[in-house]
Order: C-alpha cells, then structure tokens, then sequence
C-alpha cells in the first residue's frame, strides 16, 4: 500500500494536467499530490481550438490564431470577421510539456506515466485507488478526470478524424478557418473542417455528430476530401489525430465532498460544439481557489475540509443545447440548413458570444428566431414535458 496522500488526480490528460499545475503553486507545498497518467509517454494526440476571450496560462503557445472563419452547405457560403476575437488553435504537445514542466518543478507534486486506474473505492476516512497492474493506494480527495464513454449505440457522440496534409503548391487560404462545410447524411451530421496554418500546410478534419454506433471510413473520406481540396496538387501527411467526446455528459456528474469530476467527467464539455479547453481551463483555476481558500488547507495543512467547485454551467444552456441536439437528431440530412441559417442571420460578436456561453438574452433570442420555428418548438416542449410529441 502507498503512502496516504492527499490529492490523487486520475487522469494526466487536460483536465488532470492544468489542475495539477495549479497546484504546483508554492501555496500548496504543504499537500502531497498525485497524477495517475495511463500513457506512458506525452506526444502531439490532439488539437485544442476556440475563440479567444481573456488570455490564459497557456496563450503564449497557441500555433495560430484566424480572424475570419466560414461555413458552407453546397454552393452556399457564410463568412464571419472580427478584429475583437480570434479563433486560436494550440498543439497538444505544447501544452502537455508546458503543464509537466510546472508539475516536474514542484517537490510535493508527483506525476506518475503508465498507472491506469481500474477502481476507486471508498475505505473510512480516505479512498482507495486501485491501478490495473495491482497495487494500491489511497488518498483523502480524489479527482477523476477520465472522460465518460457514451453509455449505449443510441447517444450521440461527436466523433473525427484529421490529417495534417503539407502541399506542394499553394491550395489554403491562411486567413480563413473552414469552421463546418457539411456533407448532409442520414446517419449524422458530417461536415469538414479545416485549419490552414499556411498556403500549404493544413489539418483536415472529417467531423460526425452521430449517434455512438455508427462507425465512419475516416480513411476513405480523408482520401477523398483531401484529394478534391487539393485538386492535382502532390501532398503528404505528416501527422494524424482521432477522437470522440460524448455529448451525453452535459451535467457535471454528482461527487461527494471528496471525489469529484474533472474535466469533461466534470461537465466541461460544451455538448452543442464538442469544445472544453477554455472551460476546462477555467475550472482548474476555480478548484485551486477554492482549496486555497479551504479552512482545513490553511489551518491544519491538510485538504480534509476542502470541498472541491463544481463546474456550473447555465441550466438555460443545459436546455438550450438539448433542444438543439434533439432536432439534429430527428432529421440528419436537414440538420445542416440550421446552421447555416443562423450563421447567415446572426453577427460575428453573437455568434462567438453564443458558442462560447456569454450570450446575452438578446443574443440568444436572436439566435433563437433565426432557426425555423416548427422542429425548435416540437423539441423544446418534448424537453419540457419529458416525453417525446
């Protein structure tokens, strides 16, 4: 059996990582904590995107940042600008050597690779973590930072797969981020999504809102959609990313006073945009606050009376965004004429504000009367009444 520590963090990934280099502040010396990271080693797995607010730990290491973006269902183009906000995108690699560079620095701060947990327990006063290779440890608070998988076929997931494709000649636009062109299907929302860091080199993305049981050929699609962008053009791929977030995770799970999500398991997770880094980001800070501000840290040295914050994300938009996924979900290959809707009738500044959780009530009536009436009210008062109508 391990030693009794105090915080154990399951989970090295982003919600894990940016907790745990909070707390790496000299503040919380006197604690003893733990990361558990199943990998065994930090490489570039991901890319984190999102619209720029107030700068952040880790701003400096964002790759690019784009002041225009657009979306497009067949011939039809919708263009947004703005000089007040950017969309930024940021390498994961960055950011996971960034973190273990902090956590690395702090004596009371121990980040162990390749330790999978299978179980957490709770013994008495304390919880047990037991690892899949065997052994024990145990700990006073523990935060589970692993993501939930999508619990049946039937939830929707947002699932994709990209290539990072580098050009002999010039095929991208370097100012204008591809944010959603759709491919309308039955099967779920498909649509391409494209990042280009320069005239030659981009990462392409195939994007699905779908329910968790159908399994799209990300090679056939890629082969194909890169092909077509790049009209004759020779390219290679150096570097290719896949993943999948359940959108079913929308409410923060419940915890106890000492085990809690973290992370998306912690409600991070945006379910109508599948975006978390800021959010995740936020709630790292909001938890080193709050255990900074324990009795039981600055009066006994220990975390015993800390109760760690909750995520809370506004139930107005808990609502809005399961009325949203109901509708795509009714009819698929429809699903792609709402966005483009509200992209044609709405601002950029609306539009950033509504996909990042600021909105106004304005806005959000705004956005509201820019989608047709019909499907939106079905859904909402289905979500009202509980039942389907």
């Amino acid at each position: 059996m391990d030693k009794l520590w105090d915080i154990v963090i399951v989970g090295g990934g982003l919600g894990g990582l940016s907790l745990a280099a909070e707390l790496a502040a000299p503040q919380f010396a006197h604690l003893s904590i733990l990361v558990l990271e199943k990998r065994t080693h930090y490489t570039r797995d991901r890319t984190w995107s999102y619209w720029t607010g107030s700068p952040h730990r880790y701003s400096h290491l964002e790759r690019q940042r784009w002041h225009r973006w657009s979306v497009s269902l067949g011939g039809t183009v919708h263009t947004q600008s703005s000089d007040a906000c950017a969309y930024a995108t940021l390498d994961a690699d960055a950011f996971y050597y960034a973190a273990a560079d902090a956590i690395y620095a702090a004596p009371h701060i121990e980040l162990r690779m390749d330790s999978a947990v299978a179980a957490i327990d709770k013994t008495n006063d304390a919880y047990t973590v037991r690892l899949q290779q065997g052994t024990f440890l145990q700990a006073r608070t523990v935060l589970d930072a692993r993501p939930a998988r999508s619990s049946t076929p039937s939830h929707l997931v947002q699932q994709f797969a990209g290539w990072q494709v580098n050009t002999e000649h010039d095929v991208f636009d370097p100012g204008c981020v591809q944010l959603m062109a759709f491919e309308p299907h039955a099967r779920g929302l498909h649509f391409w999504y494209v990042l280009p860091y320069s005239p030659r080199c981009a990462l392409v993305e195939s994007t699905w809102v779908s329910p968790a049981s159908w399994q799209p050929d990300y090679q056939a699609e890629l082969t194909h959609y890169v092909a077509k962008l790049c009209a004759g053009t020779a390219y290679t791929v150096d570097y290719t990313e896949q993943g999948v977030l359940n959108l079913q995770d929308a409410v923060p799970p419940a915890h106890s006073v000492h085990l809690a999500g973290l992370g998306r398991n912690g409600g991070t997770l945006r379910p109508a945009t599948g975006y978390a880094f800021i959010d995740t980001l936020h709630h790292a800070t909001q938890l080193a606050q709050s255990l900074a501000c324990s009795a039981g840290a600055a009066h006994t040295g220990r975390a015993a009376a800390w109760q760690p914050a909750a995520f809370v994300r506004p139930r107005v938009e808990h609502w809005m965004d399961a009325v949203f996924l109901n509708v795509l979900a009714r009819d698929w290959p429809r699903s792609p004429e709402y966005f483009m809707q509200m992209f044609g009738a709405v601002n950029a500044q609306t539009t950033v504000d509504f996909l990042t959780g600021k909105a106004s009530w304005s806005q959000r009536l705004h956005v509201m009367r820019a989608l047709p009436t019909m499907p939106f009210a079905r859904a909402a008062l289905s979500r009202t009444l509980g039942e389907r109508v």
